[in-house]
């Protein structure tokens, strides 16, 4: 017996591969996949340390002008798409999605888990506004965004019912959810577990796949759901909040 699949609540996971020191299972019902054991919250937490927020900065900066680019064609994207002007980025990094939502009229809010990527995003993009801290534990008004972006967090989440609850609470009804996130199947290969994509942990947590992220999303309260695949074959979508 496994612990309970987040998605479906089967117990059945088995042994999806091994990479020393961590190991992977899946659901054999829906093919959510996750690091077991899971580490707590307060363990994920701590892996946000000085030098990972450093190297994410590194990594932006040498591709600055096409993250911005990207971010701007997103918000332009989510925009049509908001009844309202209040947008929040989860998992802001930089600010790139915050900025570019400036740029087009919007409220733009970023909360950010890494202090020192909270610290350069408010330095560099004074227009917006950026909160430090985990997501789940920030304090936000209920139902006070018409627009929330999300994109490359949810996989390091430990618990994603939590935190996909939270989501709904802060978005007022009718509100647009611009989500991205890794699939299984970018790293899930055909050949020896050994020959493998390493899986990313402990810094990735889970992957899901197009059938259980849809089915996860309505079961929290969303509709409209279109997704698309990314250029590296991960997933992407746009759902609307009930």
């Amino acid at each position: 017996m496994s612990d309970p699949c987040q998605v479906c609540g089967c117990t059945d996971a088995g042994l999806l591969v091994e990479q020393p020191p961590h190991r992977w299972v899946k659901c054999p019902a829906c093919s959510f996949a996750w690091l077991s054991p899971m580490p707590s919250f307060d363990e994920a937490v701590e892996v946000q340390s000085p030098e990972v927020g450093q190297s994410y900065i590194d990594g932006y900066l040498k591709k600055l002008d096409s993250k911005m680019r990207r971010s701007r064609k997103r918000v332009r994207k989510l925009k049509r798409h908001m009844p309202g002007p209040r947008l929040l980025d989860v998992g802001s990094n930089i600010g790139c999605l915050v900025a570019a939502g400036v740029e087009v009229g919007l409220d733009a809010t970023g909360i950010e888990i890494n202090p020192v990527l909270a610290d350069e995003a408010s330095r560099r993009y004074p227009a917006g506004t950026f909160l430090t801290g985990a997501f789940e534990e920030v304090g936000l008004e209920p139902e006070s965004f018409h627009g929330v972006y999300c994109s490359e967090v949810i996989e390091h989440v430990v618990e994603t019912n939590a935190f996909l609850d939270r989501i709904r609470q802060v978005m007022v009804p009718g509100a647009a959810f611009f989500l991205t996130t890794p699939a299984l199947r970018e790293y899930e290969g055909k050949g020896p577990t050994s020959s493998w994509r390493d899986f990313g942990a402990p810094d990735h947590k889970l992957y899901f796949s197009p059938g259980n992220i849809r089915t996860m999303l309505e079961r929290h309260g969303f509709d409209r759901i279109r997704l698309r695949l990314t250029f590296n074959r991960g997933l992407k979508l746009l759902a609307r909040r009930i």
